[in-house]
């Protein structure tokens, strides 16, 4: 996802990645304590995954599933390499033709991952002092070479900006392959898969880029339908939404165009982030909030379904 120009930060949200004592597991939830929870929250914990401790920290996402069962994930790849030249907006087979080309070409650099329930309340952990934290994961992967792979020289220098260390992720990140392996046995012991939501913001390179890790970097399908068919059988038969698609397609006109921090600021999201580094663990928490508001209070009469399977950056 592409940097863009910071609104006003309203409030208070502290970001860690320090190791986190434990994580609480919370069963009792309401739309009440999703708002009070929102405001009272402390900070965010950003757990890093790398190879060595990459088995640990799935299995935490696994063992969360059944309480947190709502899946928002951001990516981080080295930019687009094809782009249309079309003047105005064009069909959705060719949309996902120049997405496919591109995904096919670069390799993923890093996931983020944010786990909810449906009334947005995330699992939370607490420092020495008590201090509790909202949880988000980031795993860096370690495809990618610069040296070796095709990029937009402008990505890789964003990505560095923001504190990436291309080297250490070829030396110690987590190799799509091996992410792959155990996010399908995670899935394969969830019980009910089909009952997860998986959802992104501006979801095409997201989801296509999930569907490139889980089928071992092969070629994404020729055609979109096959596309989303494949996307939808490999993530458990769960629901796919697309915060950004919702937005852009309800009863709110002035959430059109917006990018995803403007968005979030627009429908009352409070933090205070440091500027660096803004990569995809914290953009999936974003776009938790972002999802979580469109599902439950603007599209609230039955939570966005209408709009299930529609991704931005493919459909109109």
């Amino acid at each position: 996802m592409r940097g863009e120009a910071q609104p006003p930060r309203p409030s208070n949200l502290e970001v860690t990645r320090q190791e986190p004592s434990a994580v609480a597991c919370i069963s009792a939830v309401c739309a009440a304590c999703f708002s009070a929870v929102r405001h009272k929250m402390l900070g965010l914990q950003i757990r890093t995954v790398m190879a060595e401790n990459m088995n640990s920290e799935l299995n935490m996402i696994g063992s969360l599933l059944p309480l947190f069962p709502c899946i928002t994930f951001d990516v981080e790849y080295a930019g687009t390499l094809h782009r249309s030249s079309a003047a105005t907006r064009i069909a959705p087979s060719k949309q996902y033709a120049l997405v496919k080309k591109n995904v096919d070409a670069v390799p993923i650099v890093m996931l983020g991952i944010t786990l909810s329930n449906e009334y947005g309340n995330l699992p939370l952990t607490a420092d020495g002092e008590g201090r509790l934290f909202q949880l988000a994961w980031e795993v860096t992967f370690s495809d990618f070479d610069p040296r070796r792979d095709r990029h937009a020289p402008e990505s890789v220098t964003f990505l560095r900006s923001q504190g990436v260390c291309l080297d250490k992720a070829r030396a110690r990140g987590v190799s799509s392959a091996a992410f792959a392996a155990k996010l399908a046995a995670i899935l394969s012991a969830t019980p009910r898969p089909n009952e997860l939501t998986w959802a992104a913001f501006g979801g095409a390179y997201d989801f296509a880029y999930m569907l490139k890790i889980l089928t071992g970097g092969q070629p994404l399908p020729e055609t979109w339908h096959e596309f989303m068919a494949q996307t939808h059988a490999l993530l458990g038969g769960g629901r796919v939404f697309d915060a950004k698609y919702m937005a852009e397609h309800c009863e709110r006109t002035d959430l059109g165009g917006l990018g995803l921090r403007r968005m979030a600021a627009t429908l009352g999201m409070r933090w205070d982030f440091p500027e660096l580094p803004f990569l995809a663990g914290r953009k999936s928490h974003i776009a938790c909030f972002i999802c979580t508001i469109m599902r439950r209070r603007i599209l609230y009469r039955d939570g966005g379904d209408i709009l299930v399977g529609l991704l931005n950056g493919i459909h109109w």
